[in-house]
C-alpha cells in the first residue's frame, strides 16, 4: 500500500527542474544578505565593537529606516566600561544623521539624551556637549550655542570641596566642569559672540579652577592686547607664570617679554630688567639662549652697553656646550663694535682659559685659538698668534685634527724663519707622542680589565695543590711589570716538534720549560766532567800565583753601576739554585 507522505528521499528522482528560477532568486537574496548576515555574526562575537556598529550602519545605506533602528539597537547593546572605541561617536554619529535629514528636533533629542549617558571619560562627554554646540552654530542658533555652554561648564553646588580621590568616584556629569576642551570652546564662542567682559569672566573662571593651559593664556593676553589692555594683559602673564613652571612657562615668558619690550621699551628699564631675572632664575640650559640674547639685545638698545657685555659673558657658561661657541662669536662682534681690540682679548683668553663648569668643547677652542692668531696677526702681532698657536697645540691631534696644523703651517711660512717652523715640528712631534702614550695607556687599561676577567675565571679552576698555586704566583712575579705588555711565551723548537707528535698520537703534551734560553747550548757528561777539572786546576794554578804575587781589591767606585748589576745577577743564579720553597722562605724572610 503505497503512502502519500513524502518523506523527501525521492526528491532526485521527481526532481523536473521547473523551480530554477526561483533557487537562483534564493541564491542572489542570500548573496545580497551576506554583508549584512557577516556583520551580525560579528556583532554576536562582540557586540560592545563600536567600528563594527558603524559598518553595520553604512550597509543600510539608502534604507534610513534600518538606520533608525541599527543605531537604536547600537545605542542600547554597548556597554559604555567594555567597549571597543568611543561609544559616545554612536550618539554623535545618530544626531547628525536626523540633522542630514532636516529633523533639528530629534537630533536634539538625541544630544539631549547623550548627555546623560555616563560615559567612562569625561572628554567622550564634553565631546558630545560640542558637537551639540556646533550643531547649533550650523544652523545660526548662536545663542542656544551660548547656552549649552554655560549649561554645560556650570560648577555644581557642593555642601564643601571634596579631594581628587573623592571626586574621580563621581559620575562624569559632575566633572565635566573641570574639562580644559570644554572651556576653550566656550572661551571662543565668548570671544566670537560674546563681550569683552562675558570673555574675560570665562578666563578668570579658567584661572580659578586651574583649568587653563599656557595656550589658554596666551590668548586671554592677546586678546586684552588687541583691546588696548596692556597692564591687564601683563597681569595675566604675570598669573600664567605663577601658574606652570618650565618648560611650560617658556613661551608664556617669552610673548610677555617680548610684548613688555614692546610696549614700554627703555621707559621702565629697570622693570623689564627684574622680568628678565626672574625669567632667567629657573630657566634650564636648553631654553635660555633667546632670553639671554633678547636681554643683551635691550640694554644695547636701551640701557649700558657695560650690561650688555655682563650679559653675554652670564650666557656663555648658561647654555648648552655645543650652543657656546655661537655666543662667544655674538659676544665678540659686540665688542668690537663697542669696546676694541682690548675688550675682544679678554674675550678670547677668558673663553679658551674656561674652566668647568662653564668650558668649551676642545674643538670650539681649537677654533677660537685660530680665529684669535688670525687676528693677532692681522693687527702684526706675530709672536702673540705664535703664542696662541703654541697654547692651543695640546689640545689638536695631529693625526685627527689637521686643519690646525695646516693654519699654524701656513702661519709660520708667511711669517716664520727656519728655526720658528722646526719649533712648531718639535710641537707638533710632541703633541702626537702624547696622544699615542694616551692611547697606550688606554689600551693598556684595557687589557688589564680583560686580564683581571680572565684572572677571575682561572681562580675558578686553580688546582687544590698548594705547591702549583705557588709556582704560579712565582712565574707571575717573575714577569714583566709594564703596563699593557703580555708575554708571548718561548717555546723551543723540539719541544714543539715533541708537542705536535704527542697530540697526533693522541697523548697529553709536557709543560713546556718556563724560561728555557732558545740559545742555550746542550753539553754533554764528559764536557761537565772536564769544564770541572780545568776549574780546579785554575784554582790551584791561582794558589800557585798568589803566594808570588800580591793582588790589591779595586775600589768599588771606579765600577760605579755595574757592580751593582753584578751584585744583582748574582743573587739572581743563587735563587735559580734554589728551589721554590726555600726561594719563597726567602722573599717572606726579606
Amino acid at each position: 500500500m503505497e503512502t502519500d507522505e513524502d518523506d523527501g528521499t525521492d526528491f532526485l528522482l521527481k526532481d523536473s527542474g521547473d523551480d530554477t528560477d526561483l533557487r537562483l532568486a534564493r541564491l542572489e537574496a542570500l548573496a545580497s544578505r551576506r554583508p549584512a548576515l557577516l556583520s551580525a555574526v560579528m556583532l554576536r562575537q562582540n557586540p560592545h565593537n563600536v567600528a563594527e556598529w558603524h559598518k553595520r550602519v553604512k550597509l543600510f545605506t539608502g534604507d534610513p529606516t534600518k538606520q533608525i533602528l541599527t543605531y537604536t539597537e547600537a545605542v542600547k547593546t554597548v556597554d559604555h566600561d567594555k567597549a571597543v572605541g568611543k561609544p559616545n561617536t554612536l550618539w554623535i554619529a545618530f544626531a547628525k544623521f536626523y540633522e542630514k535629514h532636516g529633523d533639528i528636533a530629534n537630533a536634539r533629542i538625541i544630544f539631549n539624551k547623550a548627555v546623560q549617558v555616563p560615559f567612562k571619560y569625561v572628554d567622550d562627554l564634553a565631546t558630545v556637549w560640542c558637537e551639540w554646540a556646533e550643531m547649533e552654530l550650523r544652523h545660526s542658533n548662536f545663542k542656544s550655542a551660548l547656552d549649552l555652554m554655560r549649561r554645560a561648564t556650570s560648577v555644581p553646588q557642593r555642601p564643601r570641596k571634596l579631594s581628587q580621590q573623592e571626586e574621580r568616584q563621581l559620575p562624569v556629569q559632575e566633572r565635566l566642569y573641570r574639562s580644559s576642551k570644554l572651556w576653550a570652546f566656550y572661551a571662543d564662542l565668548e570671544e566670537s559672540l560674546g563681550t569683552l567682559q562675558t570673555a574675560c569672566g570665562v578666563y578668570d573662571t579658567m584661572l580659578d579652577l586651574r583649568v587653563a593651559t599656557p595656550q589658554i593664556i596666551l590668548n586671554y593676553a592677546l586678546m586684552l592686547q588687541e583691546a588696548k589692555h596692556w597692564e591687564a594683559a601683563f597681569q595675566v602673564y604675570e598669573r600664567g607664570t605663577a601658574l606652570f613652571k618650565y618648560p611650560h612657562v617658556a613661551d608664556i615668558w617669552a610673548a610677555y617679554l617680548k610684548s613688555f619690550v614692546a610696549r614700554y621699551g627703555g621707559s621702565k628699564l629697570e622693570r623689564a630688567r627684574d622680568l628678565f631675572e626672574t625669567a632667567l632664575k629657573d630657566c634650564p640650559l636648553e631654553q635660555a639662549k633667546p632670553l639671554y640674547l633678547e636681554y643683551a639685545a635691550l640694554e644695547e638698545q636701551h640701557g649700558l652697553a657695560r650690561h650688555a657685555m655682563e650679559v653675554y659673558e652670564r650666557a656663555i657658561p648658561a647654555v648648552p656646550k655645543d650652543l657656546r661657541l655661537s655666543v662667544v662669536e655674538l659676544y665678540v662682534s659686540r665688542a668690537t663694535d663697542f669696546f676694541g681690540i682690548a675688550k675682544v682679548r679678554e674675550i678670547y683668553e677668558s673663553a679658551i682659559e674656561s674652566e668647568p663648569p662653564g668650558e668649551l668643547p676642545e674643538a670650539d677652542i681649537r677654533v677660537l685659538c685660530v680665529r684669535y692668531a688670525q687676528l693677532e696677526r692681522k693687527l702684526g702681532e706675530i709672536d702673540r698668534a705664535r703664542a696662541i698657536f703654541v697654547h692651543g697645540s695640546h689640545l689638536a691631534d695631529p693625526r685627527r685634527d689637521r686643519s690646525y696644523w695646516e693654519a699654524w703651517n701656513d702661519f709660520e711660512v708667511k711669517h716664520g724663519n727656519e728655526d720658528t717652523f722646526r719649533e712648531m715640528l718639535r710641537i707638533k712631534r710632541s703633541v702626537a707622542a702624547s696622544y699615542a702614550q694616551m692611547h697606550i695607556h688606554s689600551s693598556a687599561q684595557v687589557a688589564d680589565v680583560a686580564a683581571g676577567t680572565a684572572a677571575v675565571g682561572a681562580d675558578q679552576q686553580q688546582p687544590t695543590d698548594t705547591m702549583a698555586a705557588l709556582e704560579a704566583q712565582a712565574l707571575a712575579d717573575k714577569g714583566t711589570r709594564l703596563p699593557g705588555f703580555v708575554s708571548a711565551g718561548v717555546i723551543q723548537q723540539d719541544q714543539g716538534q715533541a708537542a705536535a707528535a704527542a697530540a697526533g698520537q693522541g697523548q697529553q703534551p709536557a709543560a713546556a720549560a718556563v724560561a728555557a734560553n732558545p740559545e742555550e747550548i746542550e753539553l754533554g757528561d764528559d764536557d761537565d766532567e772536564a769544564d770541572q777539572a780545568a776549574a780546579d786546576g785554575t784554582a790551584n794554578a791561582a794558589d800557585d800565583d798568589a803566594s808570588i804575587v800580591q793582588e790589591k781589591a779595586v775600589p768599588a767606585a771606579v765600577f760605579g753601576s755595574l757592580a751593582q748589576q753584578a751584585a744583582g745577577q748574582e743573587e739572581q743564579q743563587v735563587e735559580e739554585l734554589l728551589g721554590a720553597l726555600e726561594r719563597f722562605k726567602k722573599r717572606r724572610v726579606e
